[in-house]
C-alpha cells in the first residue's frame, strides 16, 4: 500500500530512459510510461524496481507539490501526467507576468485560461492575484481543479469555473466584448474522446484568430501550450506571429521539457510557444 508522507510532499523527476520516467511524488516512487525517452536509463535496475504503479497501487489520496502548487491524486483520479509537472517553469512564468501587469496598471491581471485542466495555471495565477477564468469541457476535471484549488487555500479567490467548450466560450466572450489581459491555451483532448473533439491541426488557427480578439488594450500575453500529436515549436511561432505580430510584442516558442536535477535527462512532452507584449 502506498504511503502518503505528509511532510514531503515535492515531485521531482529521478531518471528517464527505455520508455519510462521514474518519479518521485512525495514519499513514494513510481515510474510510469513515455515513448519519447528512447534513451538509456541512469539508475540501476535496484532503483527503478524499487517504483510502484500508481493506477494499481495507489489506494488512499496522495498530495503532491510541484513547483508552488499542491495537487491531489487519488485512486480514481487520472495520474500524474494530467498535472501537467512540465509545465511548472511556465506556472512561474504565469505568476510573473501577473505580478508585473498588477504592478505596471495598478489592478489584477484579468487571466482567461482555455482547457483549463487540473488547474495548474489557473492556480499559479491566482497565487500571484490574479482574476482567473478556468475553462474547460469535463465536468469532473473542473471538481478536481476546485479541490486543488481548496487545498492550495484559493478557494475564496477571484476564480470563475465554467464547464463549457472551451473554443464556444472563447466565440461567446469575444461577441460579448469580454477582454483579458492574458490568454493562456492548453488543448488537452481525453483518450476517450468522442468525434468531433479539438484537433491542433485543424481548429487551432481558428481559435486562435478568436483569441486575438479578447485581448485587452493593454495586454500582457498569450501562452499557447500543445501537448498532442507532434507538433513542431516553429509551427506554433508562426501562427502565434500570424495572429499576434499586429499588437507588437515577440514571440518565442520551445520544446515543453520535464526536467529533474542535474544529471537527469530531461524529457519531451511537446511543444509551446508564447506572445509577450513588450510595455
Amino acid at each position: 500500500m502506498v504511503e502518503n508522507h505528509q511532510d514531503n510532499e515535492a515531485y521531482e523527476l529521478l531518471d528517464s530512459g527505455g520508455g519510462r520516467v521514474l518519479e518521485k511524488l512525495g514519499g513514494i516512487i513510481s515510474t510510469r510510461a513515455c515513448h519519447a525517452a528512447w534513451w538509456r536509463r541512469k539508475l540501476s535496475g535496484a532503483e527503478w524496481r524499487k517504483a510502484v504503479e500508481l493506477k494499481r497501487e495507489l489506494k488512499e489520496p496522495l498530495r503532491v507539490k510541484i513547483g508552488s502548487v499542491r495537487f491531489q491524486l487519488s485512486p480514481a483520479g487520472g495520474g500524474v501526467r494530467a498535472l501537467a509537472p512540465e509545465l511548472e517553469e511556465h506556472w512561474e512564468r504565469v505568476q510573473a507576468l501577473c505580478i508585473a501587469f498588477a504592478e505596471q496598471q495598478r489592478r489584477p491581471a484579468r487571466v482567461l485560461n482555455l482547457f483549463g485542466g487540473a488547474g495548474g495555471i489557473t492556480l499559479a495565477a491566482a497565487q500571484a492575484g490574479a482574476a482567473v477564468v478556468h475553462v474547460e469541457g469535463s465536468a469532473e476535471m473542473i471538481k478536481r481543479a476546485r479541490d486543488h484549488a481548496a487545498i492550495n487555500t484559493l478557494a475564496n479567490r477571484d476564480i470563475r469555473w465554467v464547464v463549457d467548450d472551451p473554443v464556444k466560450f472563447a466565440q461567446r466572450e469575444r461577441a460579448q466584448t469580454n477582454r483579458y489581459d492574458l490568454i493562456v491555451i492548453d488543448p488537452q483532448v481525453p483518450r476517450d474522446a468522442k468525434r468531433g473533439a479539438f484537433e491542433v491541426e485543424r481548429d487551432l488557427g481558428a481559435l486562435l484568430g478568436t483569441v486575438s480578439g479578447l485581448l485587452s488594450d493593454k495586454p500582457a500575453g498569450v501562452l499557447l501550450f500543445c501537448r498532442q500529436g507532434a507538433v513542431s515549436p516553429t509551427t506554433l511561432r508562426h501562427l502565434m506571429r500570424q495572429e499576434f505580430s499586429v499588437f507588437g510584442g515577440g514571440v518565442e516558442s520551445g520544446e515543453l521539457l520535464l526536467e529533474g536535477a542535474e544529471g537527469v535527462s530531461s524529457v519531451p512532452y511537446g511543444a509551446y510557444a508564447g506572445w509577450l507584449k513588450v510595455s
